[in-house]
């Protein structure tokens, strides 16, 4: 590939802007920061050199403090670190442009990074010389990069909205339910029986409400509406902490803009 245009630098969830918000058009020295991956991509019509550094903080602390909104962490007075979900969430013309390229950056370098060896031979995998993927020096086989759906689904019955924590992340956030698709069902069938293995309930009127990219580390969320059919709340505790009806006007903790849940809560017409 030619000498990089644009770094996209992370750090767990987080991307280091310039303090004009623009990308670095070299590699900024960050003082403390261990290289952990890189990788070369053609993003946004320009040469990209995507590095992942290692995080200063648990993912886990990122990945909450991306929901309470706290302030990003400034670096030195060169840049600013901004959490990926912040970029999403923002309304500046500037970065709206940045979502799309930076989220597929992320997805490609977590891949990246985590795929190293042949699933079918065990051997050492070097970068494609064409494609975006990963080759096996000793079988030959080709190792694309991996995208996980997954349905979220907001469930109403009349004015209310079927929300729930859950018990493997930001617990204090009520939010909708969501899943994995699994081989062979459809992704309404997958709407239906995630509502009804976490809260016992049954669903109609499926209905498609838009998608997001969601790099953490490679699921594409399909947003779906359903209305509520038949059944008392009763909760999978191995998935779910808590699962209630809330009314629109008394709405609990909520996952924050940019998010595909938060576009179903408030009624966007379209999922970002």
């Amino acid at each position: 590939m030619q000498t990089p245009q644009v770094y996209y630098v992370f750090r767990s969830g987080e991307l280091f802007l310039l303090d004009d918000t623009t990308l670095p058009r070299q590699f900024p020295e960050i003082p403390g920061s261990t290289v952990l991956d890189t990788l070369d991509a053609r993003l946004a019509d320009e040469n990209a050199r995507v590095v992942l550094l290692e995080g200063s903080a648990p993912v886990s602390s990122v990945v909450s403090a991306s929901v309470s909104g706290e302030i990003p962490v400034n670096a030195g007075g060169r840049g600013t670190w901004m959490r990926l979900r912040e970029i999403l969430a923002s309304d500046d013309p500037a970065l709206r442009r940045l979502a799309a390229p930076a989220t597929r950056a992320l997805g490609l370098v977590n891949w990246h990074s985590a795929t190293r060896f042949c699933g079918r031979c065990g051997g050492p995998l070097s970068d494609h010389t064409t494609d975006c993927a990963r080759t096996c020096g000793a079988c030959g086989v080709s190792v694309y990069p991996r995208i996980s759906p997954c349905v979220i689904v907001l469930v109403t019955k009349g004015d209310e909205l079927l929300l729930a924590r859950h018990t493997d992340r930001n617990q204090d956030v009520f939010s909708c339910i969501a899943g994995y698709v699994e081989h062979g069902e459809t992704l309404e069938e997958c709407v239906a029986r995630e509502v009804y293995e976490e809260t016992s309930l049954r669903v109609k009127n499926v209905r498609y409400a838009g998608s997001q990219g969601w790099p953490y580390p490679d699921q594409l969320m399909v947003a779906f509406r359903a209305d509520w059919d038949s059944g008392e709340i009763r909760v999978d505790p191995v998935e779910i902490l808590e699962a209630r009806w809330f009314p629109r006007d008394a709405l609990p903790n909520v996952p924050r803009p940019g998010t595909v849940a938060w576009n179903l809560i408030f009624g966007a017409n379209d999922a970002k």
